[in-house]
């Protein structure tokens, strides 16, 4: 039995976690069993039937950055052409919206982010099979582009399948290098980021866990105060702005405990 574009996606990239090296292992007490628990998930979707048919390629930019991603795919051959059609047949979104009541130098930043980053849903809300379990696919990353420090209820797999970043853990944890045939393992709420190489980068995310939750991005201010907003995903999968804060004191130390 031949398999969907989702079914030998998820086959695929359950046989490379497998197969991978996983950063940050050491920080990660319990990362075998939350490996063992991905991977089983997704072989639970690989003859699930597709529902779903829409399709749309990102923006024209992005969508050079994708074709010099997907020429640099390092892998097997099924590998990559599971990567290849996935990449062809899912939908392609930018995933924040910029808060048009932002303005000067804070929503110049923010759009330039914003720009910088897309994905496309293989399995989940917004997916080729829809489900509220499991939530995979793709996410592209402009070079240079640095995702600032940030927390979501979901434990979270990056599997890097092209080009390079740094990730890091924490507040003051050195960042690690993740290459092509490496991946990632982030608890819930745990503090990361990511800065991208000098290419484009293309990772393949599985998300277990709350989808729906506040992604939390932190930065300091002007005056050295750790300041954080709440983002959170639109009915249509697109994450917008909802909350500004100051971060409570005892999210510091758990953030500095994240080592």
């Amino acid at each position: 039995m031949t398999s969907s574009v989702p079914g030998e996606f998820v086959r695929q990239l359950s046989a490379a976690l497998e197969e991978a090296d996983m950063l940050m292992r050491q920080q990660i007490s319990n990362g075998a069993e939350w490996v063992s628990r991905f991977r089983a998930t997704l072989d639970s979707f690989v003859d699930s039937p597709v529902t779903a048919t829409l399709h749309n390629k990102p923006t024209a930019t992005a969508n050079a950055w994708l074709r010099d991603a997907l020429a640099s795919l390092d892998g097997s051959t099924e590998f990559v052409s599971a990567v290849q059609a996935a990449a062809n047949a899912a939908n392609w979104y930018q995933i924040y919206n910029v808060d048009a009541a932002e303005s000067g130098a804070m929503r110049s930043n923010m759009h330039a982010l914003a720009e910088g980053m897309f994905a496309a849903q293989v399995i989940g809300p917004r997916g080729l099979i829809p489900s509220k379990k499991l939530l995979t696919g793709l996410f592209l990353l402009r070079a240079g582009l640095h995702y600032p420090l940030h927390q979501h209820e979901a434990t979270e797999i990056y599997f890097c399948a092209s080009g390079k970043l740094r990730i890091q853990h924490g507040i003051d944890t050195p960042p690690q290098q993740l290459i092509p045939g490496q991946f990632s393992l982030t608890p819930s709420n745990r503090l990361h980021s990511l800065t991208m190489g000098d290419a484009p980068v293309l990772l393949l995310y599985i998300w277990l866990g709350e989808f729906g939750g506040k992604n939390w991005w932190w930065h300091k201010d002007d005056n050295g105060v750790w300041q954080r907003e709440a983002w959170e995903r639109q009915p249509d999968a697109v994450w917008a702005k909802t909350i500004t804060e100051v971060v409570p004191y005892s999210e510091l130390i758990l953030a500095n405990k994240d080592k």
